[in-house]
């Protein structure tokens, strides 16, 4: 009976159950709060995996990509010394039909006359020096101590794009063939305005920049054969130069080069001086 009273008394006393109530709650709370805890825990882990495996993958099909794929703008970057020209001209490809043709002239063939010249002249063989930004002088392989725009003009390095030298020398051996050289000597212009030992080299040094950069970028394509029958003569194979190429889009570079051109006249002060330390050399280079 006394333990009745005992168990009766514990139970129904206010306080008691006040505080039996309240130990029930902070054990049912407390697991709770420890599953909500991992739950969250566990969401964060796996959002973390996600993103993670999402990225991999994503470098993944990058690189993937670009190996077994590559983009023009990848094929240039790799395959080419870096030129300004890139951050503002799109670099394209397309396919070109050569004309090889041994007997079908175009304008670019033909004798030396202003209407010959004019085309050649037209392909941007004699544009003025651009200004390379002296931010990207390095990556474009001009070294710190070459000549220099002044800062009040806006600083950087006074270049040339090479493409169009190549093609400027071409133009220069053009003149400088036997059955042209006469007209272009009795001009007096351009590199024909100096004496004619500096043609000479002048040409020379030209003839190598072309075997050059054609040595460096070797056309690896092929040239397949035809019959040919002349009349009352016999047939006989011939080689086919009139070959399809994948080519850069010349006349985007050839307008860039021409709307970034320096001044025809600047002023006397428009090239820094040249400063302490930097090259001077005594013999052209």
């Amino acid at each position: 009976m006394f333990e009745e009273d005992s168990k009766r008394d514990s139970t129904s006393d206010p306080e008691s159950r006040k505080r039996l109530l309240t130990d029930e709650e902070v054990l049912q709370q407390e697991p709770n709060k420890a599953v909500k805890t991992l739950s969250w825990l566990a969401i964060a882990v796996l959002v973390l995996f996600v993103a993670c495996s999402v990225g991999f993958i994503g470098v993944w099909i990058g690189r993937h990509h670009a190996r077994q794929d590559p983009t023009e703008k990848v094929c240039t970057e790799r395959l080419n010394q870096y030129s300004p020209l890139w951050d503002e001209v799109k670099i394209s490809y397309e396919v070109q039909h050569f004309n090889g043709s041994l007997l079908k002239e175009n304008v670019f063939r033909k004798d030396a006359s202003p209407e010959v010249d004019a085309a050649w002249e037209s392909l941007g063989v004699n544009y003025r020096s651009v200004a390379i930004p002296a931010d990207k002088a390095k990556r474009a392989g001009i070294a710190k101590d070459q000549v220099k725009i002044s800062d009040k003009y806006g600083g950087g390095y006074p270049a040339n794009v090479e493409g169009l030298h190549q093609l400027h020398c071409l133009n220069l051996v053009r003149q400088s063939l036997y059955y042209n050289y006469e007209y272009y000597h009795k001009s007096g212009k351009g590199a024909f305005s100096n004496a004619d030992h500096i043609v000479r080299k002048h040409v020379s040094h030209c003839l190598d920049i072309i075997r050059q950069q054609l040595m460096c970028t070797v056309d690896t394509g092929v040239l397949g054969q035809v019959w040919f029958q002349p009349t009352n003569g016999p047939i006989e194979a011939f080689v086919d130069f009139n070959t399809q190429h994948k080519c850069r889009n010349y006349e985007a570079i050839r307008a860039w080069a021409e709307a970034q051109q320096i001044p025809a006249t600047v002023p006397a002060d428009f090239l820094q001086p040249p400063r302490p330390g930097d090259t001077i050399y005594t013999t052209i280079p």
